[in-house]
């Protein structure tokens, strides 16, 4: 039975084999992911890639199950059964593969392209995958994730997000935006409204007092928060060197924060 599978896998390798060698032979550079958000305009899922080296950011624009997958596994959220992209990784391991990485290689038409390096008795097999999947799968079997310089050159910038988040990014040490039902669905929340958590700075005293990407601000100093508008409304009016008192849902539980403004 396992032959036979790897004579299947082997097969689709030889069906995508020569756009892949192409896009192999092209030039990469290692990223990691750096968030998860919705993009504001077209309230779609977009992961960002950022380089390990220059901290070039590259977005991809998904499907609301694949940035759940990704979401998942980033937050380390604990599922009580395996989901597809599990099922996946525990395939591949069971049949002793490795996966060495993925590597988005193009963007043709608005639409992303990637493939899987991966290697099991001897044996060196590239298949073609979705970006999303790619990097749902690279998470769980911890492989690196790459991207030709060309995918590069033709990304797209991030989708910007509202300017009134800038004092909270800078007083709070985070990134954040409205919650909102695309956004609950994607992290499988039950809270309809709030803040949501995308990025929290390294060092700063928001990450200290454990808040962290993911969470979902509800109350801020016992004033419910509906939107990041109100949150910055309430950090311009609260005093430097002075505490805020956050609650938040921190993976489906509600838990509260003291965190301490700068001067």
């Amino acid at each position: 039975m396992k032959s036979e599978f790897w004579l299947f896998l082997a097969f689709l390798a030889f069906l995508c084999g020569s756009e892949l060698q192409a896009a192999q032979g092209a030039a990469s550079v290692e990223t990691k992911v750096k968030t998860v958000m919705v993009d504001p305009a077209s309230q779609s899922p977009v992961v960002v890639l950022e380089t390990v080296a220059d901290k070039k950011l590259l977005p991809i624009w998904i499907d609301v199950p694949e940035a759940r997958a990704i979401a998942i596994e980033i937050e380390q959220i604990k599922v009580p059964r395996p989901l597809t992209h599990d099922l996946i990784r525990n395939i591949l391991q069971g049949l002793g593969a490795t996966l060495q990485r993925v590597t988005i290689t193009d963007l043709r038409n608005s639409t992303y392209f990637a493939h899987l390096s991966l290697s099991a008795k001897g044996q060196e097999l590239q298949i073609d995958s979705r970006p999303s999947d790619a990097i749902a799968v690279a998470l769980r079997m911890k492989a690196p994730i790459f991207a030709t310089i060309q995918v590069l050159a033709k990304s797209k910038p991030v989708p910007s997000q509202p300017t009134r988040t800038e004092q909270t990014q800078r007083r709070l040490g985070i990134q954040s935006q409205d919650l909102t039902a695309e956004l609950a669905n994607l992290f499988d929340s039950q809270q309809q409204k709030g803040v949501l958590v995308t990025e929290v700075a390294l060092g700063s005293n928001a990450m200290k007092a454990g808040l962290q990407r993911g969470d979902i601000i509800i109350k801020a100093n016992e004033q419910l928060i509906g939107s990041a508008s109100e949150l910055e409304s309430l950090i311009h009016a609260t005093k430097p060197s002075s505490q805020i008192k956050l609650e938040v849902i921190k993976k489906g539980k509600p838990t509260t924060l003291m965190i301490d403004l700068p001067s």
